[in-house]
């Protein structure tokens, strides 16, 4: 758990610092556009400074699997899979409204501030999830693997709720997508798989808070009933991808060595692949 908190506290370390580097754009803008401009700053120099952190201490692991997409027919189940589910997903967020989460506002403000420049969008979109994904899956949810008194559903579950508690006025969708992306990464070994999966769901986001200014979430888009009857297909569809992934990837990738030459051998455990 050291080593856990140690990255959160790293990541949020390096925001703040690029944040305090965009101070400058105050004195060549005016106030709200140096805002924004000091917001995709502290993104994009916290991402690099945290990658660079990340693989210098070396706090993930890269072999043969790390950057495999595996198959044309995974890489396509993946996306239908991702983009149903944040119907599911974004849906619940709506909740936040009855719980009473009162900086939802501030927080899409922002967002949608960096989605509507062309800059702060692919930042968003092609370097965010590759940060993320190198530290919650790579780091954080590879460590609790490899813990051989933690059954690989509880480091799951317990990555997803540290990647849910750090997305404010977006807590329940990303617990959700952190529990699928824990499944794609501890069924796939694949941080490939990851990073498209959370760009496109960073994509859909982006598209809903500047499309849709005033709405909260795709429940507050559609309405109760029409909500209700799509939610129950995007599950549907969600579970025949899933198990048409379980089909496709066989047995947990994170369970499988690999011979010198790159090539999968035979099934051991957590620690044996990790030696």
């Amino acid at each position: 758990m050291d080593r856990i908190v140690k990255l959160l506290l790293a990541q949020i370390g390096f925001v703040f610092l690029g944040i305090l580097l965009g101070i400058p754009f105050f004195f060549f803008m005016e106030e709200s556009l140096a805002i924004t401009y000091m917001a995709i700053s502290g993104l994009l120099l916290g991402c690099l400074f945290f990658i660079w952190y990340i693989l210098s201490k070396k706090y993930v692991h890269f072999d043969s699997l790390t950057w495999s997409f595996r198959s044309m027919k995974v890489i396509l189940l993946t996306v239908i899979l991702n983009i149903v589910f944040f119907y599911f997903a974004s849906g619940l967020d709506g909740l936040g409204n009855f719980l009473g989460y009162k900086d939802l506002d501030k927080h899409l403000n922002i967002l949608r501030d960096i989605s509507l420049s062309p800059f702060g969008l692919c930042v968003l979109i092609l370097v965010s999830p590759v940060t993320e994904e190198l530290l919650h899956r790579g780091a954080i949810l590879s460590s609790l693997l490899e813990k051989k008194d933690l059954a690989p559903k509880y480091a799951i579950i317990i990555s997803a709720l540290i990647f849910g508690v750090i997305h404010p006025g977006h807590n329940i969708s990303f617990f959700l997508f952190g529990l699928l992306w824990g499944y794609l990464y501890y069924r796939s070994g694949s941080l490939g798989l990851c990073v498209l999966s959370n760009m496109i769901v960073t994509a859909l986001l982006a598209l809903l808070v500047i499309y849709y200014p005033d709405k909260h979430s795709v429940y507050e888009m559609t309405g109760v009933m029409p909500f209700a009857g799509l939610l129950s297909l995007s599950v549907i569809v969600s579970a025949v991808c899933i198990y048409f992934l379980n089909r496709s990837l066989k047995a947990p990738a994170w369970q499988i060595s690999e011979k010198t030459d790159g090539e999968i051998d035979s099934i051991v455990t957590n620690e044996e692949s990790k030696e």
